[in-house]
């Protein structure tokens, strides 16, 4: 990419921030509805969150990245792949499942309409302040 262009991208996604967060910090607050949930069965649940996951390609080029790298060349491929593989989505449910857990703990709290404006006034603040340090930030390949 040439300099110019990625001036151009770079001021432009700055500046997409900084509206972004000027927007956040501008808007009012919404009021959440305390109505009943919408049961979705888990089977459903289970099948479509299965197949997201099957058929992202980065989860594809992550594992055909990442993974050969632990192989031992005296073993056979696939039982290691697949141990690895099978190691890797433990891993993951536990850390999901943990920040399942915690999300429902902190619902309640985050409900409240004093956490919710803390919360759009820091994330305005965040989205202008990111905006800010990209229009700043010098290019790596500038020298």
């Amino acid at each position: 990419m040439t300099p110019g262009a990625f001036s151009v991208v770079k001021y432009a996604g700055a500046l997409y921030l900084v509206y972004l967060g000027a927007q956040m910090l501008r808007s009012s607050p919404v009021e959440i509805s305390a109505g009943v949930p919408v049961a979705t069965p888990l089977k459903r649940v289970f099948r479509d969150g299965f197949v997201v996951a099957l058929l992202n390609p980065k989860t594809t080029v992550f594992f055909a990245a990442f993974l050969p790298q632990f192989l031992s060349p005296n073993a056979p491929p696939m039982f290691q792949s697949m141990a690895l593989g099978f190691l890797f989505v433990a891993i993951a449910a536990v850390t999901d499942s943990t920040y399942a857990l915690a999300a429902g703990v902190v619902a309640p709290a985050l409900r409240r309409a004093a956490a919710r404006r803390i919360g759009r006034r820091l994330g305005g603040g965040v989205f202008i302040g990111l905006g800010v340090f990209t229009a700043l930030a010098g290019s790596r390949g500038a020298k």
